[in-house]
């Protein structure tokens, strides 16, 4: 792709991406924040403070019980500002009970316009690729904000594994993360990569392990359209866009199934991880 159809694309991923996040149920959501908790909080003890988290818009994990716990033991912790569009973040101290005023786009930044320098940024992301690079909100806060800092800080995406895509076809300005943590695993950036393949599923045919192709599983979800109520539809929209497929009905019609037996037959882990976020949410 040129960089304009980079452009074209990842505001269509954007736009799919935003809308399936915010289609996941709030108690579906709540529980993945927490499982994603337990994934990041042994990463950070082992990366330096102070320590640069998010507040959560946009059906964002949310984060703050983890910013508590680590406030309360002692940890640095600070919330990004912008202080004007183009220019790399800012960060203030926060600690809990803080006085918050409303930054740019409403969001809550510490009133102490005292700023620390962290070492370590939680980023929070929209997709994600397998070699590290972050799909974030298209203004460039984060690759600005560690262009400048270079090697006194690392930033750590933070998100849910249904968003993992194939590629975000990373540009020369993007950063990759040190490491990519969802409630599902921690991917680390500098992690030696086996000597060899376990085996070699990979190559066979998806029929081999009982998996349907990519197209037979859009034709199983296509046919559920009408029984997905109207604010889970995006994530019914997401799955079938990774699919390369669109919401209309097959040429040859499937019977609905329901999805706790399509979930078997995904061999994608993100795209499992959408059908069950969105089974959860219907729940």
């Amino acid at each position: 792709m040129n960089p304009p159809e980079v452009k074209a694309w990842r505001k269509q991923a954007r736009q799919k991406l935003l809308a399936a996040r915010s289609a996941i149920a709030a108690p579906v959501r709540e529980d993945l924040s927490r499982r994603l908790i337990e994934r990041l909080r042994p990463v950070l003890k082992a990366r330096p403070g102070p320590v640069s988290f998010y507040w959560p818009i946009k059906a964002e994990p949310d984060l703050k019980p983890l910013m508590r716990e680590l406030d309360a033991a002692g940890v640095e912790v600070c919330l990004p500002v912008c202080v004007k569009l183009g220019e790399p973040l800012r960060f203030r101290r926060w600690t809990k009970g803080a006085k918050m005023a409303r930054g740019f786009w409403d969001i809550p930044v510490p009133a102490d316009p005292v700023e620390i320098a962290p070492r370590t940024l939680i980023a929070p992301i929209v997709g994600y690729d397998g070699l590290g690079y972050r799909l974030g909100y298209g203004g460039g806060f984060f690759d600005r904000t560690l262009a400048k800092r270079g090697d006194e800080a690392q930033a750590i995406g933070i998100g849910w594994s249904l968003f993992g895509l194939s590629t975000i076809h990373p540009q020369p300005h993007d950063i990759r993360m040190a490491a990519i943590v969802t409630e599902a695993g921690v991917r680390l950036q500098d992690a030696v990569p086996p000597a060899s393949e376990v085996c070699y599923l990979d190559q066979a045919d998806p029929a081999y392990a009982g998996f349907d192709t990519p197209a037979e599983t859009a034709a199983k979800l296509c046919a559920l359209v009408e029984q997905v109520p109207p604010e889970r539809r995006p994530l019914l929209d997401y799955a079938l866009w990774r699919l390369g497929a669109g919401s209309e009905p097959a040429a040859a019609p499937v019977p609905p199934v329901p999805l706790d037996a399509i979930l078997p037959r995904i061999r994608d882990d993100a795209l499992h991880a959408v059908i069950a976020a969105l089974r959860d949410s219907l729940h």
